[in-house]
């Protein structure tokens, strides 16, 4: 789905069940990146997907979370649409109160971005004021999938939404 909106360069950080992945998603074109040591947290996927992107010579990355099943082309299209270059920026996404995934990070905060460790993700940069941060309100990102109840939850709530 990130590809639909044509990224400049699509970087894909795998840990658990990598080979399961990476039998989908190995022609799409993306770059591929394992990180051995998903064990430890999200903090070094995002550590090593940053370096993947400084290597590319990025000015900036939008962290997606392959989690949160409503996720689409839209959403992320809003995220390019504003960050124009800027490498100061911080954009993150709104849901029940709360500043967190997908969100995009000018360069210029790739040195914390490398700095994270464990389960620290990228929340753990934001500010608290949302004046420094620009806010892209999205319900949906509230919802994701854990596990395999969290998954037959919502195909449950999909057919009834359908109907």
């Amino acid at each position: 789905m990130a590809l639909v909106v044509e990224p400049d360069h699509l970087v894909v950080v795998l840990g658990s069940n990598a080979s399961d992945c990476l039998a989908v998603i190995k022609d799409c074109g993306a770059d591929i990146v394992f990180n051995p040591f998903w064990e430890c947290g999200l903090g070094g996927s995002i550590r090593l997907g940053v370096e993947r992107a400084e290597e590319e010579g990025a000015d900036a990355v939008l962290l997606l979370l392959a989690d949160q099943p409503w996720l689409d082309s839209q959403v992320i299209r809003s995220f390019l649409d504003r960050a124009k270059g800027q490498t100061n920026l911080i954009i993150a996404a709104r849901y029940q109160g709360v500043l967190g995934a997908p969100m995009m990070f000018g360069s210029d905060w790739f040195p914390q971005l490398k700095k994270l460790e464990g389960d620290h993700g990228a929340r753990s940069l934001v500010p608290k004021e949302t004046g420094v941060v620009e806010v892209i309100d999205w319900s949906e990102g509230a919802i994701d999938v854990d596990t395999p109840e969290d998954a037959t939850s919502l195909y449950c709530s999909q057919i009834f939404r359908d109907l």
